[in-house]
């Protein structure tokens, strides 16, 4: 929109700003010696969706420096799995990033009594970014992540590597409650 409105030199300092800073956290994370492991999504139905190995969402737990249990997986958009090929393949998994909708672990064991059975969901390491929302209710990472990578790449970074981003402060994924 900056064209329309003579603001192309703000706007390519802003960009510029934000690939610094994408930059900037991506190297941060490559020093990180452990790879957590690292899965997504949850069922809708009786397909769990999960991001393909070529999407953004996959990217961004690339450059997070994690270990993205799919990241073998060909496409940019989602791959639909069964329950069981979840289980088998991310049951053990570190992370659980993206919980869909759910907000807290009482939603997840609500909605399906076999979430419990991840060890994220055990030791309490799975996050969402449906709790942060604007003011109207609205769940911003759809509305302002993708306008700022930088951020959603250091939440990754705090969440995988808390060690490296001390101070920082995740503003869109947060622990399930």
């Amino acid at each position: 929109f900056a064209p329309f409105f003579n603001k192309e030199a703000e706007a390519d300092s802003i960009f510029q700003s934000i690939e610094t800073e994408y930059l900037s956290a991506k190297k941060i994370a490559s020093v990180a010696v452990k790879r957590p492991t690292v899965f997504s999504g949850a069922m809708y139905k009786d397909v769990w969706y999960m991001p393909a190995g070529n999407s953004w969402a996959a990217q961004f737990l690339e450059d997070a420096n994690t270990n993205y249990v799919w990241k073998e997986t060909i496409g940019t958009g989602s791959v639909s799995l069964n329950f069981e090929n979840v289980l088998e393949k991310a049951s053990d998994a570190d992370l659980w990033i993206g919980a869909s909708q759910f907000t807290s672990y009482a939603q997840l064991e609500e909605n399906n009594l076999h979430y419990t059975r991840f060890k994220a969901f055990q030791q309490k390491k799975a996050f969402t970014f449906s709790l942060t929302t604007g003011e109207t209710g609205g769940v911003e990472y759809y509305e302002l992540a993708p306008n700022r990578p930088d951020i959603v790449l250091k939440d990754l970074i705090k969440i995988a590597h808390p060690e490296l981003l001390p101070g920082y402060e995740p503003y869109f994924f947060k622990p399930l409650q």
